[in-house]
């Protein structure tokens, strides 16, 4: 069973632990879209898509960052909150951190792509 944040204390380490918790969502989806972005297929021609199918699936995997960053801090801890001033406080560290998360992972991406050769997908990307 767990327990309910009744103190300052208490929230201070919740707020701490949606921070760290963000971080790691936003390296897992950094390592999601270097994955998907390999699986999409050179397409042959002169007019090949494949590098705005990649950038499509950069924005739908942010986009996606942020909602599972967001629900998996209201799960964890916003639900243990019991007073309503510590949920608004919580509220504002709960949202910085999503966004946090997600600029994590749009910036390691965007390194990680321009490092890349010209011509590989992942460099294609942006």
């Amino acid at each position: 069973m767990t327990s309910k944040i009744v103190t300052a204390a208490q929230l201070h380490q919740a707020e701490i632990a949606t921070y760290m918790t963000d971080a790691i969502v936003g390296i897992a989806f950094v390592i999601l879209i270097l994955i998907v972005a390999n699986i999409i297929k050179w397409q042959p021609g002169a007019h090949d898509t494949s590098p705005a199918k990649r950038r499509i699936w950069f924005w739908i995997l942010g986009v996606a960052c942020l909602f599972t960053s967001l629900g998996i801090d209201y799960t964890t801890w916003m639900t243990r909150i019991d007073k309503a001033k510590f949920v608004s406080e919580y509220t504002i560290h709960m949202i910085a951190a999503a966004v946090a998360g997600v600029i994590l992972y749009g910036l390691i991406t965007f390194i990680i792509c321009k490092f890349q050769k010209k011509d590989t997908k992942l460099a294609s990307m942006f």
